[in-house]
């Protein structure tokens, strides 16, 4: 962002109220379900402390169309098929963030994660439960769309709460597919 900021004179560079230090060129700090308007387009941001403790998911929305569908920018907090691994939050801190998220977004939210990771966490979700159909069906479309080199992203909340095991997954259960403590 300090490129971008040096590039384009009056560039709003802006991130979670939370995040502290990781930002160059931070012009605005967003707290949580906060709003700004870029042109026609609304910002919402949403803070899901897990991942890092300023972790953020940002929803954009359109004031000329406000019934069509959002989107929403998860970085490294809700994956296709999974989350981000836990550098900074509590498993705790994560189930509140995604149950805040499965709260706050719409199901036909369109879900823009921050890597592409679907084949290999989808892969993952059928492996620990076979009895998953809605990520082995997920998992054959991933597949497709990668074989025809088509991105896989985005994803809907509908979708992620169908076959995410981290949305289903209790505290105790994030625990264990984070590999820690409670």
């Amino acid at each position: 962002s300090a490129t971008f900021a040096r590039e384009v004179p009056g560039l709003r560079v802006v991130a979670s109220d939370r995040e502290r230090g990781r930002v160059p060129a931070l012009t605005e700090r967003l707290a949580d379900e906060q709003t700004i308007a870029v042109g026609r387009l609304l910002v919402t941001a949403h803070s899901v402390p897990g991942h890092t403790l300023g972790s953020a998911v940002f929803q954009i929305s359109s004031s000329a169309a406000p019934a069509a569908p959002h989107a929403a920018f998860t970085g490294d907090t809700l994956f296709c098929g999974g989350c981000g691994r836990l550098f900074e939050g509590s498993s705790l801190q994560l189930h509140a963030s995604l149950r805040r998220l499965r709260t706050r977004l719409a199901p036909n939210c369109q879900v823009f994660s921050g890597h592409e990771y679907a084949d290999m966490l989808l892969t993952m979700a059928v492996r620990s439960d076979p009895s998953n159909l809605a990520a082995l069906r997920k998992l054959r479309q991933v597949r497709d769309l990668r074989l025809r080199k088509q991105p896989s992203v985005p994803s809907t909340m509908a979708e992620e709460c169908s076959f995410n095991p981290w949305m289903k997954a209790t505290p105790l259960d994030l625990a264990r597919l984070c590999g820690c403590e409670m």
